[in-house]
């Protein structure tokens, strides 16, 4: 590495949190040994180096060096070539990873290296700047790390798709950078910028635009965690935001099973969409998939409905009455524990402006079974027409089958996803404004 040594000790005079820019000349235009060694050695000191490109301002990697072209190497970077290089010290371990192409055919969330991601710290009490660095991966030291240790750690989904002329569009952003300000705010670290938020989301799907599939989405993953500063329940010294992706393929069938169990309850937690809501989950779920059904219906301790593990759910009565379990503060100040989901709320607010009679009330677990039509909700999914429910009071209970695939109730819930999906790509009438052309 001597004939960067220069470079090197110009890159390490770069105070924590702050950027420099170099000349991109310094980049081999071939296969460089010590060039790739200089910036893994560089990248473990907490030095991000990227690459400066019209199409990407922020930077991208470079670690292997440019084509004999004087263009960058990795997916969709062929034609990419470097103005100059961008290093930020970020003070943690990184590792940059090259762009490979997204994948096809995909069954559910899927992360390949991508172009760009976001990465903020939290010293001494306040947010760094979000800086945009290459995909990668940050060293932690799993037993000092709070997030790892004790679940402090919340995170975000949300979403981004393409209308069939190959347009993206973000799907209610704001909403997502509000709860997520929630969520961090419970785990007792310091609020966001909520806005500037929306905006570096938005920044992030225009940076990895080309892995937006076409018959899918691309989840957006904005989280928190808390990072070192001590094995016990202090507040770290250093906490962590990172905004990623994965591409999100259409892999559920129009309808699910579900099974309702009303000895499953969402923990006290549950408003906020924090890790520690997710953990014990796993097992339950896992059993559900075992006997034959694709998730299961929690209720709280007084024997009404709360959601469907990781969705909100909504009924049609008999009536044709869309029945909405409520959540917290909704209709009065009990306590719940319900996510305060987006599709949700867009739902909601849908159904009504087309005419339909909307009722946000409690539904205990024997009304449930009178329920003529059953959906879930949620921005991973969308809406989700529940063709059979299994009833079960106890573990032990072998449960009441419910048919709820009555095909009069099922249009009406198709006709509600195909309304959310036209809502995200900004081509229903009237919700225009939640969908955001990238």
């Amino acid at each position: 590495m001597d004939k960067y040594s220069d470079f090197i000790n110009k890159v390490r005079d770069i105070s924590l949190n702050n950027q420099k820019t170099f000349s991109a000349d310094i980049i081999p235009q071939e296969e460089d040994i010590e060039w790739t060694a200089t910036l893994r050695l560089l990248e473990s000191e907490g030095f991000i180096v990227a690459a400066v490109t019209d199409k990407f301002p922020t930077g991208v990697y470079c670690v292997e060096g440019l084509t004999n072209e004087g263009k960058l190497k990795g997916w969709k970077l062929e034609n990419e070539i470097p103005k100059e290089l961008i290093v930020t010290n970020i003070g943690w371990p990184f590792l940059s990873k090259k762009p490979e192409a997204p994948l096809t055919n995909i069954q559910g969330l899927k992360v390949v290296p991508h172009h760009v991601m976001v990465v903020s710290f939290c010293r001494e009490g306040s947010w760094t700047k979000s800086v945009f660095i290459p995909h990668g991966s940050l060293s932690v030291m799993v037993a000092d790390t709070t997030g790892i240790q004790y679940g402090q750690s919340a995170f975000e989904g949300a979403c981004a798709m393409r209308n069939d002329q190959g347009q993206v569009f973000g799907f209610r952003l704001d909403q997502n950078s509000t709860r997520f300000d929630k969520s961090i705010r419970s785990l007792d670290l310091p609020r966001i910028d909520i806005q500037a938020m929306k905006q570096v989301i938005e920044d992030v799907i225009s940076y990895n635009a080309d892995y937006v599939p076409q018959d899918g989405k691309l989840y957006i993953r904005p989280s928190v965690s808390g990072l070192n500063g001590g094995l016990g329940i202090i507040v770290p010294e250093t906490s962590i935001i990172t905004i990623e992706i994965a591409a999100f393929g259409n892999y559920l069938p129009e309808s699910i099973a579900v099974e309702g169990l009303k000895y499953v309850h969402r923990p006290p937690s549950g408003a906020n969409k924090i890790a520690p809501n997710y953990g014990a989950s796993f097992k339950i779920k896992h059993g559900v998939k075992d006997r034959g059904y694709n998730d299961y219906l929690s209720f709280d301790e007084e024997g009404n409905v709360e959601e469907v593990s990781t969705c909100a759910v909504g009924f049609i009565d008999e009536v044709g009455d869309f029945i909405i379990p409520p959540v917290q503060d909704e209709i009065d100040n009990k306590d719940r524990h319900i996510l305060p989901s987006i599709t949700r709320k867009s739902t909601i607010e849908i159904l009504k402006t087309f005419g339909k009679n909307v009722i946000i009330r409690d539904v205990s677990f024997d009304e449930v079974k009178k329920m003529k039509g059953m959906f879930t909700m949620g921005n991973a999914v969308g809406v989700l027409h529940v063709s059979k429910l299994c009833m079960r009071k106890t573990a032990d209970d072998q449960g009441e089958i419910i048919d709820m695939n009555d095909e009069v109730i099922r249009d009406k819930i198709f006709d509600i996803r195909d309304k959310i999906y036209k809502s995200r790509v900004g081509e229903l009438e009237g919700f225009e404004h939640w969908a955001k052309k990238i």
